[in-house]
């Protein structure tokens, strides 16, 4: 594993670089206490050797620079053009792109803009195709109105056992999947001083009064590259039911439900995905 820092407008991001393939992929992670080692370690060591895989930490996330000022409407675009730099840096002129949920989101909005780009497209348990928060007015007040996210990272920075929970609950459904490891990985990325701030600035970038945002859904009959969405069966943060009517508006779009996974697929089920990606990637 290679390790790379990209100087970017937005800031230097850290990017982990595997494999010496003709096909290139990139993996972008999702928010919070996660970070590019943390979601797709698993995953990159699965690919065969056909691939080069760029895995970046956000701007925000792991080893790359913390901008102050990323919150707001420029949220999506900003991480849209750092991917865009790297890009141009690394001269990649095409490739497969693949996002987690707030990855998702960046992914299906960079594909979206820079088509001519994309090789495919696999956004996972994605963000972006939702059209509003569970209950949402609720949700709304407490991120635009509390610091109760951040409150919430310092209390499982300060707990194992609630970290645990907070896994099983939400990102991995198969609870002999939830080992002392990835406890581990999940409670010190919890630790760090940032990730309670890159989620609220996430959320808080993510959704107005009425809706959520982006809203991608109404966008994606202008793409015409493969689309290929992944998502956990029992995902409550992105349920399935926000999958319905993708294959109208994308009569060529794949859908793959991944059995009893949540938010967080990619860990769960690595090499599920990495045979996804694998399959409908190899006539590129």
């Amino acid at each position: 594993m290679n390790e790379l820092d990209i100087k970017t407008s937005h800031g230097t991001i850290h990017v982990y670089k595997k494999g010496k393939g003709h096909k290139n992929l990139i993996l972008l992670h999702g928010s919070g206490c996660d970070n590019a080692m943390l979601s797709w370690l698993e995953v990159m060591k699965g690919f065969n050797d056909e691939y080069t895989i760029y895995a970046p930490d956000l701007l925000g996330y792991g080893k790359s620079d913390k901008p102050t000022d990323l919150c707001g409407k420029n949220f999506y675009n900003i991480h849209i053009q750092s991917i865009k730099q790297i890009t141009e840096q690394l001269k990649l002129t095409t490739f497969i792109l693949a996002g987690l949920s707030m990855g998702g989101a960046i992914a299906i909005g960079y594909a979206l803009n820079y088509p001519e780009q994309i090789q495919a497209l696999f956004p996972v348990d994605t963000w972006g195709i939702s059209p509003a928060l569970p209950f949402h007015h609720l949700s709304y007040w407490y991120i635009h109105k509390t610091n109760f996210t951040i409150s919430q990272y310092k209390w499982i920075a300060k707990n194992k056992g609630l970290a645990k929970w907070f896994i099983g609950y939400s990102l991995i459904g198969d609870k002999k999947k939830i080992t002392d490891k990835i406890v581990d990985e999940v409670w010190k990325a919890c630790k760090n001083d940032n990730a309670g701030k890159s989620m609220q600035d996430y959320q808080r970038s993510s959704c107005d009064k009425n809706s959520a945002i982006p809203f991608y859904k109404n966008e994606l009959s202008r793409l015409e590259m493969p689309v290929i969405f992944i998502n956990g069966e029992c995902d409550n943060l992105v349920p399935v039911k926000h999958l319905d009517g993708i294959k109208e508006i994308l009569p060529n779009a794949k859908v793959y439900i991944l059995q009893g996974c949540k938010h967080w697929s990619v860990k769960e089920k690595p090499d599920e995905f990495f045979n996804i990606v694998q399959t409908n990637a190899k006539d590129l």
